[in-house]
């Protein structure tokens, strides 16, 4: 009896352990399903928000283009740059309307807003029509653009500071969507209530209508001129352990191959290091270290100067430094090659110098690798005086050269590059020094960072 008892407990034991671990197994089961659920919803909605996130970004990148153009077409004396300029501007403006329209905000106050890019964008058509009759803006269309450029300013810079809003609260465009993050109720109504508000009230000050580093654009248009033999893996590796020297970098990783780009080659890393080498030649085409930068100990000058060195070290020789910007305590420096005097901005390096110990920490050399071969620069067949008929009367010329530009149809001009004051604002006008016609129009937009031109 007493074993017969013995067995049934076992048995009790094991049907207990047995239920136990199917009970245990559903419950991992659940678990998984459960994780996999939550890891599934947050993707998504990570996903969601960074589409919004970028989407705000390029409302405010419109908004940026569309007072720079309008800012563009009140200094040009050419119908053709017109044409393009305010081509542009109905782009820009009809593609910041649609954009805001699929954010998560209250339209009704936003209509205000949305009316001025849409009737902006009706406005710029209208003039480019005329334009293509060649006629050349009268005094009191020139009024109403500057009205507009001042209230695209604005804009654009709100936007900006609801931007920085955003970020610094940590307030994601799905919380806004959903209203169900508490940080919602607290950051909502300064950030996207208040702000709003005060971007719509400014714009409603807008009038009643009758109905773009210089050249960086170009490299992703045109067949590479990169010549040389191809490399494989090993070699490329060797190459970027080379170039690397400098930051004492024992061990690369390989990440892949870019193939479908304008120049394919190879990807390395170690860390937060990342390079890519070009297959045909080996170049370095880019090179950035993420690190984290510190207080800054240098200034701009000597880090100018530590990136023309760096320039030369890696045997890149006639280059000049045109524009900067500092950010995150980097500078990035853009420099284009100079032949004969002549600048020539399709050869284009862009070298980032970290402000808190000199060290190089980003290198871009795709728009030199592209562009650069040896040229035959032809001479001026309009003089500088006759070249300076195509600036608008009341420009102040604040300085003069010769520059090769790339054109549409992947070729190039040579053209003389006048800097010029009109209005408080200061532009780059580009002039074809074989036709004496305007090629092209840039604002030079100073801050406490650098120079950028759009």
């Amino acid at each position: 009896m007493v074993c017969k008892r013995n067995l049934l407990e076992r048995s009790d034991i094991l049907n207990l352990n047995k239920k136990t671990n199917i009970l245990l197994g559903l419950l991992v089961i659940c678990f998984i399903w459960g994780m996999t659920g939550y890891s599934q919803k947050t993707a998504y909605k990570r996903s969601l928000n960074a589409q919004y996130q970028r989407m705000f970004y390029d409302v405010i990148g419109n908004v940026e283009t569309i007072q720079s153009d309008l800012s563009k077409v009140n200094v040009s004396n050419s119908t053709n740059q017109n044409i393009v300029l305010l081509t542009d501007i109905m782009s820009q403006s009809y593609s910041a309307q649609d954009k805001i329209s699929q954010l998560p905000l209250n339209h009704k106050s936003m209509a205000k807003t949305e009316k001025f890019l849409t009737q902006t964008g009706d406005y710029a058509i209208t003039l480019a029509k005329e334009a293509l009759d060649d006629k050349h803006l009268n005094e009191k269309e020139r009024k109403k653009i500057s009205e507009l450029q001042e209230s695209a300013q604005y804009l654009s810079k709100e936007l900006g500071k609801v931007q920085s809003d955003i970020a610094k609260d940590r307030v994601e465009f799905t919380d806004i969507a959903s209203k169900a993050n508490k940080k919602m109720k607290k950051s909502n109504p300064n950030i996207m209530a208040t702000s709003m508000i005060r971007i719509e009230e400014r714009m409603g000050e807008t009038p009643e209508l009758i109905y773009d580093g210089p050249f960086s654009e170009h490299i992703g248009n045109i067949k590479p001129r990169l010549k040389g033999d191809k490399i494989d893996k090993d070699k490329a590796k060797e190459i970027a352990s080379n170039f690397l020297k400098y930051k004492k970098i024992e061990e690369l990783n390989y990440d892949g191959r870019i193939k479908n780009n304008s120049i394919p080659g190879y990807i390395f890393n170690n860390g937060n290091i990342s390079l890519s080498v070009s297959e045909t030649a080996g170049k370095i085409v880019w090179m950035i270290d993420t690190r984290k930068i510190g207080q800054p100990s240098i200034d701009k000058k000597k880090a100018l100067e530590l990136a023309k060195k760096f320039l030369k070290d890696i045997e890149y020789e006639n280059m000049v430094p045109t524009y900067s910007l500092t950010n995150n305590g980097a500078t990035t420096f853009n420099f284009c090659y100079k032949q004969e005097g002549v600048s020539i901005y399709p050869d284009l390096i862009k070298v980032k110098v970290a402000l808190d110990n000199g060290e190089i920490v980003g290198l871009e050399s795709q728009g030199y690798l592209i562009s650069h071969f040896d040229r035959k620069i032809r001479k001026p067949e309009v003089t500088l005086e006759d070249a300076t008929k195509n600036i608008i009367d009341g420009a102040k010329i604040l300085k003069h050269k010769l520059s090769i530009v790339p054109s549409e149809g992947k070729k190039e001009k040579l053209c003389y590059e006048f800097k010029v004051e009109y209005k408080g604002r200061d532009f780059l006008i580009y002039v074809d020094a074989i036709t004496g016609k305007q090629q092209k129009i840039f604002e030079l937009i100073k801050n406490p960072n650098g120079t950028l031109t759009m």
